[in-house]
């Protein structure tokens, strides 16, 4: 299976309005490691990548703890997005939410994060067959700046 992927890089105005999410904490982890492999288990395994699943223990989501950033409710999380330096990472929705919305908000909470940092410029990877995931880049204000074959 051939796999394109792209990089993004924004190009969008200021974001200004951004959902409030905290911080990953310990007691998320199963539920994060849940909605991240329903999100992520197909490609992974495309890539070729093992372990397929992600986080077989807690410790390996721990050592990452101060990148990744969680939307709650009611003690549910609906998405999850990482930061790291200034690359946006590993944004995925809990599939029981999805097309409502919280995709957009993950990604305005992480695009204005950076901005507040002054970080750019404001980056991020994704495969072609994940075309919901592409047009909300776009729409977002991002443009591919690269695209290569992954495998």
């Amino acid at each position: 299976m051939q796999i394109i992927a792209h990089e993004m890089e924004y190009r969008g105005p200021e974001v200004n309005s951004a959902p409030q999410l905290r911080g990953y904490e310990p007691r998320d982890y199963e539920q994060y490691r849940v909605m991240y492999n329903a999100g992520f288990h197909d490609m992974r395994q495309a890539l070729g990548l093992t372990p397929v699943d992600c986080c077989d223990d807690a410790e390996t989501l721990e050592s990452k703890r101060e990148h990744l950033f969680v939307l709650e409710e009611e003690g549910t999380l609906i998405g999850t997005v990482a930061i790291f330096d200034h690359e946006i990472d590993d944004l995925v929705v809990n599939q029981a939410y999805q097309r409502r919305g919280y995709g957009r908000a993950l990604l305005a909470f992480a695009v204005a994060r950076l901005q507040q940092q002054g970080i750019t410029p404001i980056t991020l990877h994704v495969a072609d067959w994940n075309q919901g995931a592409l047009r909300l880049y776009q729409d977002f204000g991002f443009v591919v700046t690269k695209t290569e074959r992954v495998r």
